[in-house]
């Protein structure tokens, strides 16, 4: 069974919070909560920023590091582009969240988020576009 997990960042202090998502809202406010999974303890809630919030897509990458929508990875897997066709070495993607589906996508190229076994083994996660959106300007990423 795939684990259910969503990420978001706290609408107090910017500091990431994982757990349970619920478009309830916190404190009389405009921002949903993030109910964080622990085992034997009450559970608070942590009213995060809407826009931040991205679902665990179920893959870790090459390194165990889970994979959430909105991540940067860096793959071999479909190489980069060099030419009109040709392509080499790595490419950076972000993942994207569709109906029933994650994706890869880039200005150039858009692919299915695939792992074996739940294995992201062709995938690095280098960042996130929250926090490392500088990372989808670099072409030199190696």
């Amino acid at each position: 069974m795939r684990e259910i997990l969503f990420r978001g960042k706290r609408e107090e202090d910017g500091g990431w919070i994982y757990g349970l998502y619920s478009d309830d809202y916190v404190y009389d406010t405009d921002f949903p909560c993030i109910v964080p999974l622990r085992s034997g303890a009450i559970y608070d809630s942590w009213a995060v920023i809407r826009d931040t919030v991205g679902q665990y897509t179920g893959l870790t990458d090459k390194n165990g590091k889970k994979i959430f929508e909105g991540d940067i990875v860096k793959t071999k897997k479909y190489g980069k582009i060099i030419g009109h066709s040709n392509v080499r070495d790595f490419d950076i993607f972000v993942v994207i969240y569709e109906p029933a589906m994650f994706r890869l996508e880039n200005t150039h190229r858009a692919f299915n988020l695939v792992g074996k076994c739940g294995k992201g083994i062709d995938y690095e996660v280098i960042g996130n576009i929250y926090d490392n959106p500088e990372l989808l300007k670099r072409s030199d990423i190696q």
